[in-house]
């Protein structure tokens, strides 16, 4: 199945507690942990239908690919929920601040995506 959420977070625990997050709330999930590797996924034929995107990683961060995701006309659309200890992206369709406030970020998620046919809820 092709995953409806694309995670892009540099820290290894919190994409693992988001995915497990997501996943047990029913969601399909891709994880990535940079800019760049998010940029090759978003490539692919099946988009995610939401990005939940970290902004302070090395590299390419999370400003940098909503940049690039905004000069692709087919990436522009897919929404961004914006997850970071310190910066804001002020153009991300939602914004959380870590540690995350779980049952509005799942509200939030709920806005752009709803959990995958036969999934637990």
């Amino acid at each position: 199945m092709d995953a409806q959420i694309l995670i892009v977070d540099d820290d290894a625990g919190s994409r693992t507690a988001l995915a497990n997050l997501l996943r047990d709330e029913g969601f399909s999930v891709a994880v990535v942990d940079d800019g760049a590797a998010a940029l090759e996924y978003l490539h692919r034929p099946s988009l995610p239908r939401l990005i939940v995107l970290d902004l302070m990683m090395p590299g390419m961060d999370g400003w940098d690919l909503r940049h690039a995701q905004k000069r692709d006309p087919i990436l522009a659309a897919i929404p961004v929920i914006a997850v970071s200890a310190a910066g804001k992206l002020p153009d991300a369709d939602e914004y959380f601040r870590k540690p995350l406030d779980v049952e509005r970020f799942l509200g939030a998620v709920r806005k752009y995506v709803q959990p995958s046919a036969g999934s637990p809820v």
